[in-house]
């Protein structure tokens, strides 16, 4: 028997296949519209999201291999901070407001009074995109909708719903709202009361892994899926890529090298105030690892293609010209601000420092693929001094076909970079939990003995970072001051 994994994302709703024994089968994927209305506005019909899954399952269900390995269960990856009002059966009264939505940016006031303390009951600071102030957002503008509302699905819920009938969440999704406590794993009912959340829109949690019920008959005959086959609850898209790409206990971090450069760190560790001060977030996760700290950058690739296009250098061109020693230009790579380590990064741009009439193009871009590197310096640094250690890194996304990126990224970090073999650890991560549900495999430790050997493994190189060092330097006390001199006034 086979098992399948779901991933709901931004752009696109990816189902793969694989075999018990962790073997790739078959991928489908279908994409999905982005509804931008008005500058800031970002929403996703919900009904597109599942006409896309119904697409994939009906297109794995025809496949060749699976006819002779039929699926046993499926589980889902899915983004976070994501929720729209719906009827008792799922089916929506509004699209979904996307977590890159910029309206409600006034529910973020008070992140200057320090941290609060709901703020270490729930792991993060006030955010707009989190599903209770989307809620206030809902209350505020369309109350009518608010009111007829029975459910207040995320994707994952969503999913399930409609595949079994169940509104069923995993604690790292619903870890995202503060009115959930990491600390008893259950929803704050005095949070929930003081922001008038109705129980009926609290989705029933379980634990990754855990089987939710089988799909229902009129589905699994509309997929071609078989009637037996279990739903069970998988958890948060970039909790289930960190465990497909091996990331499955503590000292391994998870480094996705996207459009974004994010990094997920498991850890035994609850909130504290400095985590949160410097914009790191913890969630629940998986098995023994228990929680997760988020590390959650907006440059990555990009940064570096606004970069490449703007120079008129490709991809391959860059690769072939980039030196060992550091760029004679400093880059700053916040286009879209900062979320980390700097004090009101979210009011940071980009910049660049040092240009001159001799420039050439491959040492901006250059300069930028650096800065990125130094915040996850800053990163794993602020990391070790409040006690959380990383021994290895795996790392997936389009950033990794950079040989050079990521051999300065183990260089700068001082621990090796494996970059994964598995194509799409998402869904990857996700059948893993469906196995789980399935009793395929006892616990997420299991993942150690069936995730695929990394394609490329690089060591750090000392001398490499030393030349870096003095850079490193400038570059943390240079980013404070032209945040006040010269970005205040464009804001």
């Amino acid at each position: 028997m086979s098992l399948l994994g779901i991933d709901a994302g931004s752009s696109s709703v990816k189902v793969s296949a694989y075999t018990e024994d962790g073997r790739f089968l078959a991928n489908v994927s279908n994409g999905i519209t982005a509804l931008h209305s008005a500058p800031g506005v970002w929403e996703q019909d919900p009904l597109d999201v599942w006409r896309a899954a119904k697409r994939g399952l009906c297109e794995l269900a025809a496949n060749d291999a699976l006819r002779k390995d039929p699926p046993k269960a499926l589980a889902i990856s899915a983004s976070g901070r994501e929720n729209f009002p719906a009827d008792e059966a799922g089916n929506p009264l509004g699209n979904n407001i996307m977590g890159a939505d910029t309206r409600g940016a006034e529910l973020e006031s008070g992140l200057e009074n320090g941290v609060e303390p709901w703020e270490l009951s729930c792991g993060h600071r006030r955010e707009r995109m989190d599903p209770v102030f989307r809620l206030m957002w809902w209350r505020s503008n369309h109350p009518d909708i608010v009111e007829k509302a029975r459910t207040y699905p995320d994707w994952h819920g969503f999913l399930t719903l409609m595949l079994c009938g169940r509104n069923v969440s995993e604690p790292s999704m619903v870890g995202r709202w503060l009115v959930y406590d990491l600390m008893t794993n259950t929803w704050s009912q005095k949070r929930c009361a003081e922001y008038d959340i109705p129980e009926r829109f609290l989705p029933e949690v379980l634990p990754g892994g855990t089987p939710v019920a089988p799909i229902m008959p009129k589905v699994a005959e509309e997929l071609g899926l078989p009637a037996s086959l279990m739903v069970v609850c998988g958890g948060h898209d970039l909790n289930c890529a960190a465990l497909g790409s091996g990331v499955s206990r503590l000292g391994i971090a998870c480094l996705v090298s996207g459009s974004l450069e994010n990094m997920l760190i498991p850890t035994l560790k609850f909130p504290t105030a400095p985590l949160l001060e410097k914009g790191f977030s913890i969630t629940p996760n998986f098995g023994e690892m228990e929680r997760s700290i988020y590390a959650i950058c907006p440059t990555g690739n990009a940064v570096l293609n606004w970069a490449r296009d703007t120079v008129s250098l490709s991809i391959a061109d860059a690769e072939a010209l980039l030196s060992r020693q550091p760029s004679p230009v400093i880059a700053l790579p916040y286009l879209s601000g900062a979320m980390l380590h700097w004090e009101d990064g979210r009011k940071l741009r980009g910049a660049l420092l040092g240009l001159t009439l001799a420039t050439k193009p491959e040492q901006i871009v250059q300069a930028f693929m650096e800065s990125i590197a130094y915040d996850h310096v800053y990163t794993l640094s602020f990391l070790r001094g409040q006690g959380v250690s990383v021994e290895r890194i795996c790392a997936m996304g389009g950033g990794t076909r950079s040989a050079w990126w990521t051999q300065l990224k183990a260089d700068m970090l001082g621990v090796p970079v494996e970059v994964s073999a598995e194509q799409e650890p998402g869904t990857f991560g996700a059948a893993f939990l469906a196995g789980i549900g399935a009793g395929v495999f006892a616990s997420v430790a299991d993942m150690a003995e069936v995730c695929p050997k990394a394609v490329k493994y690089y060591a750090p190189e000392p001398e490499r970072r030393k030349a870096h060092e003095e850079r490193l330097r400038h570059y943390s006390e240079i980013v404070p001051k032209l945040k006040e001199v010269v970005f205040e006034g464009f804001i």
